[in-house]
């Protein structure tokens, strides 16, 4: 009897430790982020935001005004993301650039009209 409730909790006990393993292998494969335009404040947006709390395809294809991700952003601080204000900076100047709803959407090249 006692063999047995030790060998299930040792069991226990090594499923929750592959628990964080995981998730940190989850966050590792997120092809959302190959979306993300290249530009300053990237990689701090994949390592606070992307990589730290949820997939990027969250909000890749989001556009808002740098107000907005302001916001967006302190609303994700209030809610127990642990940004420092310099990171609040640059994940919402990262965002408010190259996801802003004013930006101008990338066009193909076309041919002249005939």
């Amino acid at each position: 009897m006692i063999k047995t409730w030790i060998a299930a909790v040792g069991l226990s006990l090594a499923a929750l430790a592959l628990v964080p393993l995981v998730a940190e292998a989850q966050r590792r494969i997120d092809p959302a982020v190959a979306k993300l335009p290249d530009g300053d404040g990237k990689i701090a947006v994949i390592e606070l935001c992307a990589g730290a709390c949820h997939p990027a395809s969250r909000f890749v294809n989001m556009r808002q005004s740098r107000d907005q991700w302001h916001k967006t952003v302190m609303s994700m601080v209030a809610r127990g993301a642990e940004l420092f204000p310099e990171d609040v900076d640059t994940v919402t100047n990262y965002l408010g650039t190259y996801l802003s709803n004013s930006s101008a959407p990338q066009q193909q090249h076309q041919g002249a009209n005939h």
